[in-house]
């Protein structure tokens, strides 16, 4: 049996350790493989779609998965309630809801209602136009439909949003093990400029770029841009070699860093951390002209 220890915090700040433990598993010659969760003690929206992913990703190469559990009481009670020891194939489609906690779910086409469940999350926290609910709506929308039809994953979308109110955040990720932004835009003829997935990322987020030859649609990035910078909001998005941090700055702009990983993710992550402070309405300033969001 292969096993894979994790550290004490599943989170985006230890995305390289998190994502070469499961790149690990997954290429094992091993016929087990076992997630030892024993150590960890936190994990956010990041950590739990990308280490549920791959697990699932382990059980379709025809892996033997099992875990150790968390001896951290808390998150014990946390994993079991989001139902992440209930990830096998059994549960394809498997929705749970329960107040502010959107449950942990395996996507394999895209689903409107776990949209809507999304933004009840949100707006249990914000208080948001409805401008900005109809404007996320069809963001988070566009990066499921994104999933399925430019990733060519065979593994579908896994997602979760959580409010942390001690922290005045929610935060939301979605992660897919596909073939990347990269990959994704360089077969489209007007992109086979781009040298790396960090240039890829960074044109996803411009208004209708995309991958699909002919269409005007794009990543779904742009509007959750737009409303993240109203918000003072951060997103992260990772895709092959490349992670672009953007985090607004309370009027003051935008702060982008850069970063390379030490192993690539042959698919796509984004993990969006809006404020929660629930003061005041956050309103698109498209809502008080005559321009047109859609």
């Amino acid at each position: 049996m292969f096993s894979i220890p994790f550290s004490a915090y599943l989170t985006i700040r230890n995305a390289n350790s998190i994502i070469q433990r499961c790149e690990k598993a997954f290429l094992s010659s091993d016929k087990k493989v076992c997630f030892d969760l024993s150590r960890c003690s936190f994990s956010d929206p990041f950590g739990t779609t990308l280490v549920a992913g791959a697990m699932i990703a382990c059980i379709k190469k025809g892996h033997d998965v099992v875990y150790r559990r968390s001896k951290n009481n808390r998150l014990e009670q946390h994993f079991k309630r989001i139902g992440f020891y209930e990830f096998d194939e059994s549960e394809v489609g498997k929705t749970k809801y329960s107040g502010r906690q959107v449950e942990l779910n395996y996507l394999t086409a895209l689903d409107p209602t776990y949209t809507s469940a999304v933004i009840q999350v949100l707006e249990g926290s914000l208080n948001m136009s409805q401008g900005v609910k109809d404007s996320l709506h069809v963001c988070i929308n566009e990066l499921m439909t994104n999933t399925f039809d430019h990733s060519e994953t065979v593994l579908g979308c896994f997602a979760c949003a959580q409010a942390y109110t001690y922290k005045g955040e929610v935060k939301i990720c979605l992660t897919d093990f596909g073939k990347g932004i990269f990959k994704a835009l360089r077969q489209v003829p007007e992109y086979k400029h781009l040298k790396n997935s960090i240039e890829a990322i960074e044109l996803a987020i411009q208004n209708g770029v995309t991958s699909r030859i002919g269409v005007r649609a794009g990543l779904g990035l742009d509007h959750i841009h737009r409303f993240l910078r109203i918000n003072n909001g951060q997103i992260h998005i990772i895709s092959g070699d490349g992670w672009v941090h953007w985090n607004y700055q309370n009027g003051n702009g935008v702060i982008i860093k850069r970063k390379k990983l030490d192993i690539a993710f042959d698919g796509t992550i984004v993990n969006i951390v809006a404020k929660a402070d629930g003061e005041g309405f956050y309103i698109l300033s498209s809502e008080n002209t005559e321009e047109q969001i859609f």
